[in-house]
């Protein structure tokens, strides 16, 4: 058995076990083409079809959910100082730098990644993992699998106990696993994933006590999230994890097969769970983020998804708004903090260079934190964004349909970028660029009727 990625165990097979890790991207490498990978799983149908019946039988239940939740959402809850999380990977030698860049940008939320052949990085920052919880920080740790260790059981249940037998004190919680949906971590089959929580089974009866997440599917692929809540399952999860990309063509506003945006996919989800048999828990989005034009290589996905540095900042909060006004999610983490081809800081060299989401996540935490936030009506056209309630009545708008002058047409105490730089009240144009706005009203109510008046007259 291999001590690292791509070794293979004698239970491996032929074509499946190539596993090499990609430091750029943080994932392992696609060795094989789109073809070979149906050649080599030629044999699964069974296995697949399966999934497919197990999605059919419980497409009415979940059509029905989804039906109600459309018209009748949860009610969102206040945010919190770890509503808005961020993936971080430190080593010993920049421990001190990411502690420093953690303090600046204010979330409380972390996601930490433990990988099966490479754990030792994260289990040696052990004291300094205990401080950050002392000062406040939620952490959540990710078991993360390769290949061996899904074909080898005993490895498996190896690197769980370690993990959590050293971090189960300060941990939150932990996710079993990594996007089992995709065989490039890993997994090719379903039932290798249920295998993989046989040995979570076992470590959960000897170390009782601890939050467990999954089934970390990633993607807006919920007939794997439905095998896995609707299937047979060893125990159920303390939380939903997903790793929900929403597609990354754009906005999390804008809309897959022409009906799902972010929203719409985080009620699909709540709707899966409700309709699978497995009990209610909340929803944790673990990952998501926009690749970067520009980066070459250090790009984890095709021209087709990346975007620029501000519209990425937008994005980031648009997505963040739009998870609190669902009233599904627990938190969200980007993923990650430093990057080159998407992080809030691009890692160039020995510089960390701050990009502008970073300054955007900030400005978020310290302006959402203590507020409600509720989503615009689905009817307006020309003004579009949230209200948070909270101390008084803030926005966060933007005009999907060109520039819209709401100077004097709108109570306005201040306003700013999502940097927080203010700007002038009396030249206030609202474009697609999403802006903070304190307005001078006793209530959201208050704030929505004075927008429900410019959205019939854009002018």
């Amino acid at each position: 058995m291999s001590e690292g990625p791509g070794g293979a165990s004698p239970r491996s097979t032929p074509g499946r076990d190539r596993f090499r890790w990609d430091d750029r991207h943080h994932q392992p490498h696609t060795d094989l083409s789109y073809l070979r990978k149906l050649w080599v799983s030629r044999g699964d149908a069974a296995h697949f079809l399966s999934l497919v019946g197990c999605s059919l039988r419980h497409l009415a239940p979940i059509t029905a959910a989804y039906r109600r939740l459309l018209h009748h959402p949860p009610v969102p809850t206040p945010v919190t100082n770890t509503t808005f999380g961020v993936a971080v990977s430190p080593r010993a030698e920049s421990w001190e730098r990411y502690r420093e860049q953690l303090e600046r940008l204010g979330v409380r939320s972390l996601l930490l990644r433990v990988p099966v052949w490479e754990s030792e990085p994260v289990l040696a920052l052990e004291p300094e993992l205990h401080e950050l919880v002392r000062a406040g920080y939620l952490l959540t740790f990710v078991l993360v699998q390769d290949r061996a260790a899904v074909v080898d059981p005993s490895r498996w249940r190896a690197h769980v106990e370690r993990v959590v037998g050293r971090l189960g004190p300060i941990a939150h919680a932990f996710q079993v696993g990594q996007a089992p949906n995709r065989k490039k971590w890993g997994v090719w089959r379903p039932q290798e994933y249920v295998q993989m929580l046989d040995g979570v089974a076992e470590v959960r009866r000897t170390l009782p006590g601890y939050r467990w997440l999954g089934p970390s599917v990633i993607d807006f692929e919920y007939h794997f999230t439905v095998q896995f809540l609707g299937g047979h399952r060893p125990f159920d999860f303390d939380g939903i994890a997903a790793l929900l990309y929403v597609d990354r063509r754009g906005s999390p506003e804008n809309r897959q097969y022409r009906h799902f945006d972010l929203r719409r996919k985080i009620l699909l989800l709540r709707a899966v769970v409700e309709a699978s048999g497995h009990p209610l828990v909340p929803l944790h989005l673990t990952e998501f983020n926009w690749p970067l034009r520009g980066t070459g290589r250090h790009s984890p996905a095709g021209r087709c998804v990346q975007t620029d540095e501000a519209r990425q900042a937008a994005y980031l909060v648009l997505y963040n708004l739009a998870a609190a006004a669902s009233g599904c999610v627990a938190n969200t983490s980007w993923w990650q903090l430093v990057a080159r081809g998407y992080g809030l800081l691009d890692e160039d060299g020995e510089s960390w260079r701050p990009r502008p989401a970073l300054a955007a996540l900030r400005t978020l935490q310290v302006r959402a934190v203590g507020s409600t936030v509720h989503r615009l009506p689905e009817a307006f056209r020309w003004v579009r964004g949230y209200l948070l309630a909270g101390d008084g009545c803030q926005a966060v708008l933007y005009a999907p349909r060109g520039p819209l002058a709401v100077a004097g047409r709108l109570p306005l105490a201040e306003a700013c970028t999502l940097d927080g730089a203010p700007i002038a009240l009396d030249r206030l144009v609202l474009d697609a660029e999403p802006r903070y706005l304190r307005l001078e009203t006793a209530t959201c109510g208050e704030a929505l009727t004075a927008l429900t008046r410019i959205e019939r007259e854009p002018g």
